[in-house]
């Protein structure tokens, strides 16, 4: 890219950014390292690299993203990225216990959802074994993030298999630029405290480190209603964080980044297949992280480990309990570059190594390598059209090696099975016809793989009685689910009220969808259930939204969404043994609605936002634990709220309130989510 001139890192990055403004097309190859501060200020929106890998204003996005700010963060009052996201609309989120819940886009969701990924600065939180995100091992703090970015829509082509509802990806503040050092104490009902701190230092604009680290403690909520087989259930959970975070910039112009942090926790959860009980977590992460403008590009080199320890059901103090330890390696390489002024190319290569083992496995220890290589080209065909393509390639082997019980139907060697080669793509089309107007169209392949627990053996325990199966076993002969995707989106500016407007419609197939051991139907004579692929699903819906904040500090939001899912699924599907946590048709909310007031004025912040969604189906195990009875969830209506006032300028008081209009709710087959009424003082330094 030739000669670097020296000048500061925030002016370099804002003169070259400043460039986008001719079109997308023309952005520079800065990777990973913005400053995102300064972009907001220059554009007055928001910017990302989460759509295609290369930086770019959220307005010229190939893909269908909310953004929910810094701002949106506080004013909701919530402490933990569920609470946060579940007045988004096109997000359904199921609490399953206190500090427990699942997240599912645009329908497909269920206990441990495995179609979002999820990623704090581009790296995986997302547990592979049982291919869903465990949100007490998200470590930072609501007040370090920047912004949450939000896909709605597969995107394996960018991110790897799994990514097939869409991405999460949480972006923190910036060691460098964003300098933050508070303090702050929260309290309330049901036994509410937390305790979290975070501190910044900073040399010159050269480099930074963040530092955070919180603890967390609060009574469950009520599992009276929950089989005493799955016993004793928690009657406190607890969460323990600490994250770090630093970035430098040498003399050379390359940058270096390194991340790490450590969770510890104890919580009430309904499992794969709605098992419940507790689990308790413990995990480990790092990354490191070098990038830096080249003759060929701007090129970025990452790597990073997660370690993941859980351990679930039998007994509070963990005497007996069983559990699988996933380790994760992950290198990544890519070029961003420019080869003319109106194109934009990317080239990526991934090595994943992927293992578990474990008191559920003993003896044993498998995994899969996953080695993969990418690519995206961005061409700026008019100064209203332009074209983005992405392309993926992943190549998975697996792997086994412990003992497999001779009841169970495959070999040792079947479960190291054949390859799997599949290929993902996302293509969009944005036409700007006017300043105000943004259409979008698009489609995407994406590839859902089979998770641990789906793939491999577990030992055969005669004393495991469900139903008419006796144990669950992985099987080795499945195919991955296809998800194919269309979409059509349309925003408008509405100046005069200060207002944007988006409409969104969405169609989606799934076949040979997955099914763990248990949900599949597919049970042989030593009544083993064995997981495998069940049939298609089809879904259509779209969005319709209203957003926006005048000069006199209100600020609205209006939103509904709409899913609508056929399944053709082959399926035991008797009373005894509904299945259900596959039924997606009767499994899913067909509709929403999210409202949103707030004003800002003074010292003061004032904020209400009311969910409604339609009924929908869940699964719960009966009173002595034997067998799946299908649950039915009423429509609801939710409702939270936060009140802040700022004495000083480093002061916040606040009381939140969440659930405000109901005591207790059953929005879920878990205990019933309990009102929380919460009030919290932050001090800034």
């Amino acid at each position: 890219m030739g000669r670097r001139t020296r000048i500061s890192l925030p002016v370099a990055m804002a003169m070259a950014i400043a460039l986008v403004a001719i079109g997308p097309g023309s952005l520079p190859c800065l990777g990973q390292t913005m400053n995102y501060r300064a972009l907001e200020e220059i554009f007055g929106e928001h910017v990302t690299t989460s759509a295609t890998g290369s930086p770019q204003k959220v307005a010229d996005a190939p893909v269908n993203m909310e953004i929910i700010s810094a701002d949106d963060i506080r004013r909701s009052g919530a402490d933990n990225i569920p609470d946060i996201l579940r007045f988004v609309s096109g997000i359904d989120v199921r609490r399953y216990g206190a500090t427990n819940a699942d997240i599912g886009i645009r329908g497909y969701n269920a206990a441990n959802s495995p179609r979002v990924l999820v990623l704090l600065n581009g790296r995986q939180i997302y547990v592979d074994y049982h291919s869903y995100t465990a949100w007490s091992t998200v470590s930072v703090q609501p007040e370090e993030i920047r912004q949450i970015e939000v896909i709605k829509g597969p995107n394996t082509a960018l991110y790897g298999y799994n990514a097939t509802a869409g991405v999460i990806n949480i972006v923190t503040m910036d060691p460098i630029f964003d300098p933050l050092n508070q303090v702050t104490l929260r309290g309330g009902n049901r036994g509410e405290q937390k305790m979290s701190a975070i501190g910044t230092a900073q040399w010159g604009d050269k480099a930074g480190l963040r530092v955070s680290a919180s603890e967390h403690g609060s009574r469950e909520y009520s599992t009276a209603d929950q089989p005493r087989a799955f016993g004793p259930y928690p009657s406190h959970n607890f969460n323990r964080t600490a994250y770090a975070h630093g970035r430098a910039e040498l003399p050379s112009g390359i940058t270096v980044s390194a991340e790490a942090d450590v969770t510890k926790s104890k919580q009430f959860e309904m499992t794969v297949g709605g098992y419940p009980g507790w689990t308790a977590y413990e995990s480990d992460r790092e990354k490191v992280g070098v990038g830096g403008a080249t003759s060929l590009g701007y090129l970025n080199l990452n790597a990073y480990r997660n370690v993941v320890d859980f351990k679930y059901f039998a007994g509070w103090d963990c005497i007996t309990c069983v559990g699988v330890i996933n380790t994760l390696y992950v290198v990544q390489a890519s070029d961003l570059a420019k080869p003319a002024v109106n194109h934009t190319v990317r080239a990526g290569l991934e090595y994943r190594n992927n293992r578990g083992n474990g008191s559920a496995y003993p003896g044993a220890r498998f995994g899969f390598d996953v080695y993969a290589i990418d690519g995206m080209w961005h061409w700026l065909v008019t100064p209203k059209v332009a074209l983005t393509s992405s392309v993926r390639l992943d190549h998975m082997t697996f792997s086994y090696h412990g003992p497999v019980d001779p009841l169970v139907m495959y070999s040792a060697k079947e479960y190291n099975r054949r390859p799997m080669t599949e290929p993902s793509f996302n293509e969009s089309v944005v036409y700007k016809p006017t300043p105000d107007d943004t259409i979008r169209l698009s489609a995407a392949r994406a590839v859902q793989a089979p998770d641990f627990y789906a793939l491999f053996p577990e030992p055969v325990d005669p004393t495991f009685l469900v139903g008419n199966v006796a144990a669950l076993e992985g099987s080795p002969n499945q195919k991955p689910t296809i998800i194919m995707n269309q979409g059509v989106d349309y925003d408008h500016k509405l100046p005069a009220l200060k207002s944007s407007a988006q409409v969104s419609l969405f169609r989606q197939t799934s076949q040979a969808i997955l099914a763990s051991p248990g949900d599949s139907g597919i049970i042989d004579a030593n009544r083993l259930g064995y997981a495998g692929n069940i049939g298609r699903s089809r879904a259509l819906g779209g969005e319709l939204g209203l957003m926006g904040e005048n000069d006199a500090g209100w600020r609205w939001k209006t939103a509904y969404s709409l899913v609508h899912i056929t399944d053709r699924i082959a399926v035991n599907q008797n009373l005894s043994e509904p299945n259900s946590s596959i039924d997606y048709r009767r499994g899913s909310p067909v509709h929403s609605v999210v409202l949103g007031l707030g004003r800002s004025w003074d010292k003061f912040e004032a904020d209400i936002a009311a969910r409604w969604q339609s009924g929908f189906d869940d699964i719960s195990f009966g009173g002595d634990g034997t067998a799946l009875i299908r649950t039915r969830i009423d429509d609801y209506t939710t409702v939270a709220g936060r009140l802040g006032y700022s004495p000083l300028d480093n002061v916040t008081l606040a009381a939140t309130g969440q659930q405000l209009n109901r005591p207790r709710l059953a929005t879920t087959a878990g205990p019933r989510t309990e009102r929380r009424l919460i009030g919290s003082i932050t001090l800034r330094f």
